[in-house]
């Protein structure tokens, strides 16, 4: 019988780790590789609570460093991860419905009258304050600034209820909403049914979003997670990352104590 390889990862990474979960697993046929994805925040938060995970990729290393690496699991002496690699990095772009009907070319297009926009809320998920400082940016580069605000509030969405990276796709799909902000890589796996509009670096949050891989204290497959993460980091996990919209990061960048055998 396969292995069963836990892994928890952020919404984000969901295109990536389909397309990672497939290919290692034509390559490694003893290995079963099971995707869970949510925010990065309360997937840790699972992991401390004692929940079994044998990788974790979140949206954002601080969420290994600042949180797994400074707590315990719950019930038990272990601390819940003792390092972490940086392996990709990710952006914010503008998604529209396809053939873009409303002509939507600019961010500050999104306070033109009848544009109904929707984004990412929820005080745990770091997408809402990467979508707003992305619209803020934007909105000053195309000389606009005091736009943003308007934009923001603006949304087709409760601005104090959960509404996930999914969920902003699901609305501009189905006509719920004309436009919406979210990670490149998660408009990737979308691009079938919607157009992608991406902006310059100096505004787009790239070097804010980073995505880190660890395998917690909670690993019953341990050998099996290293083993992934090092898939991660391969030349063929890379070529994975740069064609579902995660340029990888080369070389990744560590923290804490790397087992030898990612060295």
């Amino acid at each position: 019988m396969a292995a069963q390889l836990e892994v928890f990862h952020a919404d984000s990474l969901a295109g990536p780790m389909k397309a990672l979960k497939a290919a290692f697993e034509a390559r490694t046929p003893s290995v079963t590789v099971n995707l869970t994805s949510g925010r990065s925040q309360e997937l840790a938060e699972r992991i401390l609570k004692g929940d079994r995970c044998d990788v974790f990729a979140p949206s954002s290393p601080a969420v290994v460093e600042k949180v797994l690496m400074t707590k315990k699991v719950a019930g038990a002496e272990a601390t819940a991860a003792s390092w972490s690699v940086i392996f990709s990095a990710n952006e914010m772009v503008l998604i529209t419905a396809k053939g873009n009907p409303r002509g939507i070319r600019k961010i500050t297009d999104l306070a033109g009258p009848g544009v109904r926009f929707t984004r990412v809320t929820g005080e745990k998920d770091l997408g809402t304050r990467r979508t707003i400082d992305f619209v803020r940016n934007v909105a000053g580069l195309e000389g606009k600034p005091e736009l943003a605000q308007k934009i923001i509030d603006g949304a087709v969405v409760d601005a104090g209820q959960v509404h996930t990276v999914p969920q902003t796709i699901q609305d501009v799909v189905t006509g719920k909403a004309d436009a919406g902000v979210v990670y490149y890589s998660a408009a990737v796996e979308a691009k079938n049914a919607i157009d992608i509009q991406r902006f310059p670096a100096t505004v787009n949050i790239s070097s804010e979003i980073r995505n880190a891989a660890t395998v917690p204290a909670t690993a019953t497959e341990p050998a099996a997670g290293i083993q992934f993460v090092r898939f991660l980091l391969s030349e063929e996990g890379r070529r994975i990352l740069e064609a579902t919209g995660q340029p990888p990061i080369v070389p990744p960048i560590t923290a804490g104590a790397l087992p030898p055998e990612l060295k």
